[in-house]
């Protein structure tokens, strides 16, 4: 949070394209008088917004996904002491996973967007108003998506304003409350909803940049995370239409190859930029395709989660009848072994065509990161239902997924009601959103609520990756501030307004 504007700027990465989404000519000093002179100016930095997105994915995916019990540790070098903490359930404010600054970073382009952007309007004529606002909406939407991934990860975050302009300028700004980081989120999104666009004819900006839709997804999100379960239903009714985009079961690994589906809602452009997508580095085993995976997945939770949900016709071949777990669609279910145990590869990101292994050639390892699809929608509303004592009506949510599955509809109360219904859907969502980056978020979410509160203790505990015992799990879960992340040392030497927590201060 030290460096000047222009250093920050100069650490973001270039992007070519064929339609210029995603391209970005880093200007030497955003703040210059020299800048913010004209409309390509502004649509260089509209694009940085974009693109400073890439440099946290890696941070969002641990924030938000990989305490969750699918995770197993990785075959590669890449998984480091670090990313351990994260599955043990034990992690120190020396961890460098839990360093903020790229994502404050992101925050300080778009709070330099929002700043002077406006300026050009009286430099050149040919920008229009109507163009700046609807990038403007843009610009506050990315701003509280930033501002969600804290919070949800941390809790309690400064709220920073004003772009960084000057190694003068000091940032000395204390954690403000969760409620207050939420509200402020929420009044960006109502500016963004007001502005930005319904939609796109390119694909790229159709899938890649904000639209109402986008919006509406991320606040349907904080409105679940706020428990105000009608306002969230009465959100993602306007998303309504998704429902006959839902791709068919024969088609369903199109949301991953080539990604960019009909019931995508926001993704993270890789597929036709030159920017290269961490994503096959995570997930793609050495052995089988020369890579260094950091991550695999749990395949005993795997294998228990499946004879649950989707009750075998034989012993031996349990997930026949189902597209998520048959052999090389979500997952290779030859077992990859690493210290202390063994994992799936996940090859959903990874493969270039289902049920056939066929991995993805050097020149097309672009898999997007998927911010939100429909059907997490449907997850949504389910939960949302759910809390309203409205059951069937979240039983008939997740059927309409299963439905695009192909798997056998849930029967009525099946799922059962409160504690057992909550423990259901987190199996659910992890079978069908798992390594898509949230559902240790989710998991957090509804274990937040005093009647769930042993969903995540139970769930999180069974069958730890590291192999540790239950018990000592769950002991270190007890406290509900070990499910959000500490401030790291380097952030708290930066701000001296930043005081760690107590939970976090004898570690």
């Amino acid at each position: 949070m030290k460096r000047s504007l222009y250093s920050i700027i100069l650490t973001l990465f270039l992007f070519s394209s064929c339609d210029k989404f995603l391209e970005v000519e880093v200007p030497d000093n955003l703040v210059h008088n020299e800048y913010w002179q004209n409309r390509e100016q502004v649509l260089a930095s509209r694009n940085g917004m974009y693109s400073a997105l890439h440099n946290n994915l890696n941070n969002f995916l641990v924030w938000g996904d990989s305490r969750s019990s699918l995770y197993a540790p990785g075959s590669g070098e890449s998984f480091t002491g670090d990313y351990r903490q994260f599955m043990a359930h034990d992690i120190y404010s020396t961890n460098g996973l839990t360093r903020w600054s790229t994502v404050y970073t992101g925050i300080t382009w778009i709070n330099s967007f929002i700043k002077n952007a406006p300026s050009a309007l009286q430099n050149d004529p040919t920008f229009k108003e109507s163009e700046l606002q609807m990038m403007m909406g843009e610009a506050y939407a990315l701003r509280a998506l930033n501002y969600f991934y804290l919070v949800r990860a941390f809790k309690d975050v400064p709220i920073i304003l004003e772009p960084y302009e000057s190694d003068a300028q000091k940032f000395n700004t204390a954690a403000k409350p969760e409620t207050e980081v939420l509200d402020f989120i929420e009044e960006d999104l109502d500016k963004a909803l007001k502005d930005v666009a319904e939609d796109f004819t390119q694909v790229n900006d159709r899938f890649g940049r904000i639209t109402k839709n986008a919006v509406r997804a991320i606040w349907a999100d904080v409105k679940l995370w706020r428990n105000q379960y009608q306002e969230a239903l009465n959100i993602t009714s306007q998303l309504n239409s998704y429902k006959d985009k839902l791709v068919e079961p024969a088609d369903w690994y199109s949301i991953f190859n080539p990604g960019n589906s009909a019931e995508s809602i926001f993704e993270y452009q890789y597929v036709q930029t030159g920017f290269s997508s961490p994503i096959y580095g995570w997930f793609a085993h050495f052995q089988a395709v020369g890579s260094a995976d950091k991550y695999l997945a749990n395949s005993t939770n795997i294998e228990l989660y499946g004879l649950e949900l989707y009750p075998p016709v034989d012993q031996i071949n349990w997930s026949a009848d189902t597209i998520r777990l048959k052999n090389l669609s979500s997952y290779k279910r030859t077992p990859v072994s690493y210290a202390g145990g063994s994992g799936f590869e996940v090859y959903k990101f990874v493969g270039q065509t289902p049920y056939v292994e066929s991995y993805r050639p050097a020149g097309g390892r672009n898999a997007n990161f998927i911010f939100y699809r429909y059907r997490e929608i449907l997850f949504m509303e389910a939960e949302a239902l759910a809390m309203l004592n409205r059951y069937a009506e979240a039983e008939e949510r997740i059927n309409i997924i299963r439905e695009h599955c192909d798997l056998p509809a849930i029967p009525s109360g099946a799922m059962g009601t409160g504690f057992d219904f909550m423990r259901y859907l987190l199996m659910e969502r992890e079978m069908e959103l798992g390594f898509e980056g949230k559902e240790w978020f989710a998991a957090i979410r509804i274990s937040r609520r005093p009647e769930f509160v042993n969903v995540l203790l139970e769930k999180s505990a069974e069958n730890n990756p590291l192999k540790l015992s239950y018990q000592v799990v769950r002991a270190r879960l007890l406290n509900s501030e070990s499910w959000f992340l500490p401030y790291h040392e380097t952030e708290l030497e930066n701000n001296p307004a930043l005081v760690q927590k107590e939970y976090y201060k004898n570690k």
